[in-house]
């Protein structure tokens, strides 16, 4: 692979020279009843023969326009502007006439063309409508039976990763709608998996302002990057979908299908889908999100039903680090307007998620002149059932009032079991202690919350109100058994003491809690407005945890084991006024303003050992401010600083130590301050979509004062104490760069760029500060090419360099390359065929022994379409053809650096049938020409 990548870098002046023989066309776009000149006509290169799209752009203020880098041949000139009729030229370059002038193109003014002139017109591939992109997906060609989400990635100035998400002018998109309106909630991966691209007349990309902007119509940098899919008319009238199953070897299967009938303003779509193969199919987000909620609920003393987390340091490589997973799933989407006022967004979900995962892990903790080791083989078996109705009914009263309600309710099943064998040991290879493990816990929780929003106008322009209320109410129950041996080894590997546990653990924890804020605009001058906003919040929670040790006389668990039994409750509230200045001008905005927030911690431990009450308040007062400077339409730089603080949990303040792990002790510390943040983000977008050229850069600063952080305390026979403490200094930034332009001669476009971060923390062994600095970078770039209609090529490379430094142990300083490179090639034969095969290579550097990988993964598909309109498709894959799939990860944290190794799927066939419900490949609108402007 990289003799292949030197031997493209030797080959690019050798391209460059090919397209210095290329030739350039240019002309005016001129109005001769109006003798002037038409500037911002949008002018659209296409090849003669087949009308397919070569470059497109605008005319200057005097009408000029020009394009470069034309190989020879016949191409066809389509000049339209929204005031004019279209204009066609055909032109040709040779070697005779390499830069032809086609002078004064006449153009027709559309209020002033005779009667019997008869203009025909061509839908232009890019329109501008106000500060909305929209795109013609008739003119942006896709495989039979293909995805919005492979129509997006044939869009200037979309690109889409592997994991699925969306990017549209450097920015990520965060909601997708589908003509106007929400497709199962708001994730965005739910219509760009689901939809087939066929479905799709235009594709809308713009900036979504917040409810509080478009109320007062003010921007207050709220605003999210949003995509909508305007659906084709014929697509409106039945239903429309696909149907897909499939088998393979080793017991592999895939399924999965999406209805949809859309009608008017009524809205109905249904999807299912169900996999062993790992695949995604549609996201998980609001199992996902459901999740999050449980776990932050839970988080002061229980047990959380979750999926994960990622350490915002850990290093970039590569694999699938997740095991094997089972997965059944569906939901229904429901839209529509009731009477004349109202609005009705609904959806269901249902998963069913069952990964299992066999794990190895090597462990490196790092003492100030020494470190030890810690080895850890384990098995997982985690079974999750979820269901989640969301709501929403948005009223309008009348032109001055609305009224949103938003409730949503779920409720979650989870069996969750694992295995563990571990041993910890010294740099001279002693082991200090070593057992195993085995646990099992069946646990339900559901979440009840409802979001109430009432937004009120006044006759001035500006003056507005409106009230929020949020109410959360939140339940869990686990029952659960711990079964473990521990281990304990003397300096001269004499066995002198062993700890054996068998226990039966029921928990349970509860929530409730609202959030309520109001906010009035008042106008001072004609654009700028002053903002008073006021909220409160309470949250009340309880955790409960009563454990059982196992009766050997009675042969149950009826022994209460009152060290490990306790009883949180917790309230925390806050009371915050603001005031903001919000100033909007035609090239920029700003805002700026404080808040004074006072907030209150109260926390009772009822415990076996020791009971305590904790009591903390604080106050504090947050400044924000933002500044946005538009140079262009499409070229703007933002500053946002705020403030924000963190308080500690319960949990971290009580001074009961928690010895649930006997290994790990977890000690509070009732002296802890909040932590404060300031935080700077700069972001800079740059857009021609005529051009297809992007640049786009954001870094994110932020320095946080008394960060909670761990002091960790090893002891003789391997067991670690935990407790945390605060400290200053904390530092981190992150940052990405990315640009992308067309490379012409090779028909195709070009990315790249590079991510970056840094951090610079703390963290306590053996009482003594050890400071932590972890750089990460990680260059990347990407060839997207579409040789002809049918064939498509793909290559790209990225590397990530890592270091790690430790102020108390030099030597243990990190410092490692990983590369990954990857390549896919798609082509289109007659007949309805089509053939797409894929390569990545992943070199990981510097991991322990036996963890090093150079992992290349293959994978091929042939597919035949047949049936009566190319309804059906039979499609024969292969993954990881060369069978040498690894889960290999390397992760830094505080105090240790981590490399594990995970089971993963390896080679298996596939064989799958998909039944599409609408004619496939026949509603092609084809290329049309050019960027349309349009005003608002």
């Amino acid at each position: 692979m990289r003799k292949l990548c030197f031997i493209l870098f030797l080959s690019l002046p050798h391209l460059t020279l090919l397209a210095q023989k290329n030739g350039t066309v240019k002309g005016i776009a001129y109005d001769t009843l109006g003798k002037r000149p038409v500037p911002d006509a949008t002018i659209t290169v296409l090849q003669k023969k087949d009308s397919s799209l070569v470059s497109f752009g605008m005319s200057d203020n005097a009408g000029r326009f020009s394009f470069s880098d034309l190989a020879p041949g016949e191409y066809r000139l389509l000049i339209t502007h929204v005031a004019y009729h279209n204009t066609n030229r055909s032109f040709t370059i040779s070697e005779t006439d390499k830069s032809p002038d086609l002078g004064q193109i006449i153009m027709n003014d559309k209020t002033k063309v005779l009667d019997e002139v008869i203009v025909t017109s061509e839908a232009p591939p890019v329109t501008l409508i106000g500060d909305t992109v929209q795109y013609n997906a008739g003119s942006f060609k896709t495989q039979p039976n293909a995805s919005v989400e492979q129509l997006l990635k044939k869009l200037p100035g979309v690109t889409v990763d592997k994991s699925g998400t969306v990017t549209a002018q450097g920015q990520k998109v965060n909601r997708v709608l589908v003509d106007g309106k929400e497709f199962f909630g708001n994730d965005p991966k739910m219509a760009t998996k689901n939809l087939p691209a066929d479905a799709i007349d235009k594709v809308q990309v713009y900036d979504r302002q917040s409810d509080q902007a478009q109320l007062t119509g003010f921007d207050d940098g709220n605003s999210e990057k949003t995509i909508n899919l305007k659906l084709k008319k014929d697509k409106k009238k039945g239903a429309f979908g696909k149907i897909m199953g499939a088998g393979g070897t080793d017991d592999r299967f895939e399924g999965r299908f999406n209805v949809n009938s859309f009608k008017g303003a009524r809205q109905m779509s249904v999807i299912g889908m169900a996999n062993n193969t790992n695949a995604e199919g549609f996201s998980f987000m609001d199992m996902m999100n459901f999740s999050g909620e449980l776990s932050r609920m839970m988080r002061n003393g229980g047990g959380a039903i979750s999926i994960g987390a990622d350490d915002p340091a850990a290093s970039m490589l590569g694999g699938n680090n997740s095991g094997i997973r089972t997965i059944w799933g569906g939901g229904l989407n429901y839209n529509n307007i009731i009477g004349t006022k109202a609005e009705l967004t609904s959806n269901y979900f249902y998963n069913h998620y069952n990964p299992k995962t066999i794990s190895d892990i090597q462990r490196q903790y790092i003492l100030r002149d020494s470190s030890y080791f810690y080895n850890q083989n384990s098995l997982t078996d985690n079974i999750n059932n979820s269901h989640r109705l969301n709501l929403s009914l948005d009223y309008v009263i009348d032109s001055f009032h609305s009224l949103k309600i938003s409730p949503s309710i779920g409720y979650q099943k989870a069996n969750n079991w694992a295995s563990k064998v571990y041993r910890q040991y010294g740099s001279d290879g002693r082991t200090s202690n070593e057992g195993n493990s085995l646990s099992g816990t069946n646990s339900s929780a559901y979440n009840l919350r409802n979001d109430l929003l009432f937004r009120k106008k006044f006759r001035r322009a500006g003056r507005t109100f409106s009230f929020s209320l949020q109410n959360t109410l939140n339940n869990s129950d686990g029952d659960g058994s711990l079964e473990s041996i521990n281990n304990f080894y003397n300096e001269t590997g004499f066995l002198y003491r062993r700890d054996s546990v068998n226990q039966h653990i029921q928990t349970n924890s509860d929530l409730n809690g609202y959030t309520a804020r109001a906010v009035y605009t008042e106008p001072l001058f004609r654009r700028s407005l002053l903002e008073f906003s006021v909220g409160k919040s309470n949250t009340k929670s309880s955790s409960d945890k009563v454990t059982y040790d196992y009766n050997k006389n009675s042969g149950k668990y009826d022994e209460l084991n009152d060290s490990l039994t306790n009883n949180f409750r917790n309230t925390y509230g806050y009371v915050n006024g603001g005031i903001r200045l919000r100033t909007q001008k035609k090239k920029y905005n700003y805002a700026i303003g404080a808040s004074l927030q006072r907030s209150e911690l109260e926390g009772k431990i009822i415990s076996g050992i020791k009971d305590s009450v904790i009591n903390k308040s604080f106050t504090n007062v947050l400044p924000t401010a933002r500044f946005q400077y538009n140079f262009t339409r499409f070229k703007s730089l933002t500053l946002n600083y705020r403030s924000y603080t963190n308080q500690p949990t319960v949990s971290q303040l009580q001074p009961v130590p928690d010895i649930t792990d006997r290994l790990n002790i977890k000690n509070g510390n009732p002296d802890l301050k909040q932590e404060f943040t300031h935080n700077l983000q700069i972001n800079y977008n740059g857009l021609n979509p005529f051009r297809n050229k992007t640049l786009f850069a954001f870094f994110n600063l932020s320095r946080t004062e008394n960060k909670i952080v761990n002091s960790d305390s090893l002891f003789s026979n391997g067991v670690k104490s935990t407790r945390p403490v605060n400290v200053d200094g904390v530092y981190n930034l992150t940052g990405n760069i990315s640009v992308g332009f067309p490379v012409r001669f090779l028909k195709g476009s070009l990315r790249a760029g590079s991510t970056l971060f840094y951090n610079s923390g703390a963290q306590f062994t053996q009482g003594l500060r050890n400071d932590i600095k972890t750089f990460i970078a990680g260059p990347r770039i990407s060839l997207d090419m579409d040789w002809t209609d049918q064939i498509n090529v793909s290559v790209s490379g990225s590397l990530t360099y890592n270091k790690s430094t430790f102020s108390l142990q030099k030597a243990f300083n990190t410092n490692y390359l990983s590369h990954l490179y990857e390549a896919e090639f798609n082509w289109q034969l007659p007949k309805g065929i089509n053939f797409s095969t894929d390569f990545s290579y992943t070199i990981n550097n510097q991991l322990n022994s036996g963890f090093n990988a150079k992992v290349p993964l293959w994978g091929a598909s042939l597919s035949k379409q047949f049936l009566r309109f190319n309804r059906g498709e039979l499609k024969l894959s292969v993954n990881d053809i060369l069978n040498r799939n690894v889960g290999v990860s390397r992760t830094s944290n505080q105090n240790y650096i981590e490399d594990s190794r995970v089971n993963t799927l390896r080679r298996f066939a596939l064989l799958s049938f998909t039944y599409s419900l609408s004619k496939v490949g026949l509603n092609n609108a084809g290329p049309g020409g050019g960027v349309r402007i349009m005003g608002r």
